[in-house]
């Protein structure tokens, strides 16, 4: 054997991005050179992965994934497929340039979210389906078609997972065979996932017994298999705590902030009492740390005031002072403070009373501001970011593009599909939200079906392109409604700052735009 399926074996020949524009410019309206095409793009993935190029790879892949049904003749080169071709070439061109490499938003902002291999018969729909939607969820996908290719692999690099499918796959591999060499080679802890026909008990156990931790039975809906790998994928470090320390003593604030950095936390020190409100506007902050006796306003006065805006108010006030009388301290705390530190502190007792509080009160927020069922910003978060969003761009003269996005027809999935597919959906596009788009993105759940995304420093040509992109990898998605496959497609409205120069503008222009894209036909963005 080979060990090799067909999208391997071209990856000797030298590929770029101008061959691969070539190569396009010569396939024809009647599909002519799709296949051409689609085993170049597959080439370029692959030595961008051997390159460490993950970005290159991942958008060739999505060219490669784009082209499958046009060279298979399941559809036909239309204008829409020209265009979404045009936009991953174009992306890709950005990528090798060195384009957009800060913080302006771009079509290649996303990265992959690991590799994984399929050991899998790459003629059989299951295989290329499953390659397909991982593919519009940022996983690579290298399939292989037996295990000495797997284990050849293996010796490239350790993937996230491996995906088995032992119908097509086995080769005469006993499955008790087959976790041993792979684990020899990628790890004692390295996950391995089984798809099989076969559901009954005894194959179930065999599996368990052989190490396999994860077991599933076709029909296989692709959205259980991605819920696999996200436990598998490496845990994503928490952002440090962000403290906010108000003390105009420099020589203080250098001490403190010293202290609390070396464990971890990021500390913003304003010294004017008078512009803490600013400084909670720039940023997320966990805890404010504030002197007690301060020039202009001291520490009750302030304290009062941040009690006065509502979004403000959860934040712990921890006081730092050298006073002792406890009466004091505790009318410190009646008027709006959490703490009372006594100067001189301990650097292990500052740390963790820091901690203690700034973490619980994180927690606490996460669970007050997140939507239960998609774990993005709820409604009301979503429209307090904006507001703050909308300030910041203003005064530090920046860009801004608002979003609204509504399924497409929801309703007649609930009625035809059941409700529990239509959280499904719901669920499936906000995670295709979180992995698509900016860690500095906000997403929310505006109500329902409707989603809200706000995208800073990004005009609304920028954000209405990833957009489009998003769309059309979510219209490529199979739902499963009872053993009934089926697409969903979405439509959205984008409005950009400073264009429009407030946050109930940004949305009334955006929710306009929205309701003119489902009106010409849905499946499709609209600018204000």
């Amino acid at each position: 054997m080979t060990g090799r399926t067909e999208d391997r074996e071209v990856a000797t020949a030298d590929v770029d991005v101008t061959t691969l524009q070539r190569s396009w410019n010569r396939v024809g309206n009647d599909g002519s050179g799709v296949a051409c095409f689609r085993g170049q793009a597959a080439e370029l993935a692959t030595a961008a992965r051997h390159n460490g190029q993950p970005r290159v790879a991942e958008l060739a892949m999505m060219i490669e994934v784009m082209c499958d049904p046009v060279a298979e003749g399941e559809e036909s080169v239309t204008r829409e497929f020209a265009s979404i071709i045009g936009n991953y070439l174009d992306a890709l061109d950005q990528v090798q340039s060195g384009y957009a490499e800060g913080g302006a938003a771009s079509p290649q902002e996303h990265l992959s979210h690991g590799e994984v291999f399929l050991l899998a018969d790459q003629r059989q729909t299951d295989a290329q389906d499953i390659r397909r939607q991982l593919a519009h969820f940022g996983y690579q996908v290298t399939t292989v078609a037996d295990h000495d290719a797997l284990l050849k692999e293996m010796q490239r690099a350790i993937p996230l997972a491996v995906v088995i499918d032992h119908d097509h796959a086995a080769g005469g591999v006993a499955l008790d065979d087959i976790p041993p060499p792979l684990r020899q080679a990628g790890g004692e802890n390295l996950p391995i996932v089984m798809i099989s026909s076969r559901g009954d008990m005894a194959t179930r156990l065999q599996a368990a017994r052989a190490g396999i931790q994860v077991y599933l039975v076709k029909p296989l809906s692709p959205h259980d298999l991605i819920d696999q790998l996200e436990q598998f994928a490496p845990a994503t470090a928490p952002e440090p705590l962000n403290i906010l320390l108000v003390e105009d003593s420099r020589t203080q604030a250098m001490y403190f902030s010293d202290i609390l950095e070396r464990a971890g936390m990021q500390v913003y020190v304003e010294a004017d009492p008078l512009q803490v409100l600013n400084a909670l506007e720039d940023r997320a902050i966990d805890l404010i740390l504030m002197d007690m006796y301060m020039p202009n306003c001291n520490g009750h006065e302030l304290a009062r005031v941040v009690r006065q805006v509502p979004r403000y108010a959860s934040i712990p006030i921890v006081f730092l002072s050298s006073e002792t009388k406890v009466e004091r301290q505790l009318d410190a705390m009646s008027r709006g403070g959490d703490d009372f530190l006594t100067k001189p502190i301990e650097a292990e007792h500052l740390i963790r009373s820091v901690t203690i509080r700034a973490e619980r009160a994180r927690t606490l927020r996460s669970l007050m501001v997140t939507d239960n069922l998609t774990g993005l910003l709820n409604h009301t978060r979503i429209k307090e970011e904006l507001e703050n969003e909308v300030s910041r761009s203003q005064r530090r003269g920046g860009q801004l593009a608002f979003i609204m996005l509504d399924i497409d027809r929801f309703k007649s999935i609930n009625d035809t599909h059941g409700h529990p597919v239509g959280d499904m959906v719901i669920r499936s596009l906000a995670r295709l939200l979180q992995q698509r788009l900016r860690r500095s993105d906000a997403i929310g759940r505006y109500g329902g079906e409707e989603f809200a995304i706000i995208m800073p420093d990004a005009s609304s040509e920028q954000a209405a392109s990833i957009l489009d992109g998003i769309r059309r990898s979510f219209a490529s998605l199979s739902h499963d409604g009872a053993g009934e496959p089926f697409s969903v497609t979405f439509s959205a409205g984008v409005a950009g700052f400073p264009a429009l120069t407030t946050a109930d503008a940004l949305t009334a222009a955006a929710d306009a735009a929205l309701y003119r894209a489902k009106h010409q036909g849905r499946n499709r963005i609209i600018e204000a």
